[in-house]
């Protein structure tokens, strides 16, 4: 019986690959994950942004991003976390680059 080719895209030892990720993912802070290890399917690793930031993508690093103000944020540490919404106020973070962080601004109503 033929024996059964299975290949980790993520994983660091695959010199030979050259649909490997290569450290793309792990050398910016993400994960990698290859979904399908079958020889035959390959360019299938994905990139994903570690939390509080959200962002996927396939065969490529991950564009990072993060809503300030977004109450789903959970894990953010400089999230508004309600400060606005609890005062009737509107949270706005005009950057949701990943970089950059406690910009969000509360404004008043009307």
């Amino acid at each position: 019986q033929a024996a059964v080719c299975m290949i980790d895209e993520c994983e660091e030892e695959s010199a030979n690959c050259t649909s490997c990720e290569k450290g793309a993912c792990s050398g910016v802070g993400q994960t990698c994950e290859d979904p399908d290890h079958g020889a035959a399917v390959v360019g299938d690793w994905t990139c994903t942004c570690p939390l509080p930031s959200v962002g996927v993508a396939t065969a490529q690093t991950a564009v990072c991003t993060i809503d300030e103000c977004e109450e789903e944020s959970a894990n953010c540490t400089s999230c508004e976390k309600g400060a606005c919404s609890s005062v009737n106020q509107t949270c706005d973070d005009p950057d949701h680059g990943a970089a950059v962080l406690r910009d969000w601004t509360c404004t008043c109503p009307p």
